[in-house]
């Protein structure tokens, strides 16, 4: 098993732009994954509302697409205040639990990447913050492997702290990906 990792006092939430929209529209609105669970006053018909304010993108974000897309000014709004009323809260609370309970581990040592899960069961990856950069979100979701007759909130909190428990290292992929991703995010 891997080692406890200390979590930074710190984390920032995901970054505007791109990859903010892109984990709303993959993570927050897709149905599988149960939000509706643990955000209060989370709004139904999210997919519905996404392609209504010219989000046609979903579907392809949803099936895995990383290509950087332009998004319509009125989706781009929507992502946004999604985020900042129900994603971001959601996952920061993931952190802090996190935190409290000691789940943050390492994806291996040179990925400089967490991974926690909190008592939401909300799985969140974030940068270890160090070279005087701030630790920051790069991605937060719900275990989405359930089949639907086993959709309840206790179910999801177990899965995903088992996924939690197995998860060992950052594949050479993913983090080839992971920091593609960020050094994209981080040009000018």
């Amino acid at each position: 098993m891997t080692a406890p990792a200390r979590l930074p006092d710190n984390v920032h939430a995901l970054r505007r732009g791109w990859q903010r929209e892109k984990h709303v529209l993959k993570h927050l609105y897709r149905w599988t994954e149960r939000w509706d669970f643990i955000v209060e006053g989370l709004p139904s018909h999210l997919r519905e509302r996404a392609l209504q304010a010219g989000c046609s993108l979903i579907d392809r974000v949803q099936r895995g697409s990383e290509r950087r897309e332009l998004v319509a000014p009125s989706c781009r709004q929507l992502l946004q205040k999604d985020h900042d009323a129900f994603y971001m809260p959601t996952y920061m609370r993931s952190v802090d639990t996190a935190r409290a309970r000691g789940r943050a581990k390492s994806l291996g040592p040179s990925s400089g990447r967490l991974f926690l899960v909190g008592d939401n069961g909300v799985l969140v990856v974030v940068t270890e913050g160090f070279d005087q950069r701030p630790s920051r979100v790069l991605s937060a979701y719900r275990y989405h492997g359930l089949p639907p007759e086993q959709h309840r909130p206790e179910k999801f909190v177990e899965a995903a702290v088992d996924y939690w428990r197995d998860k060992k290292v950052l594949s050479e992929g993913a983090l080839a990906k992971a920091r593609a991703l960020q050094d994209d995010e981080e040009s000018p």
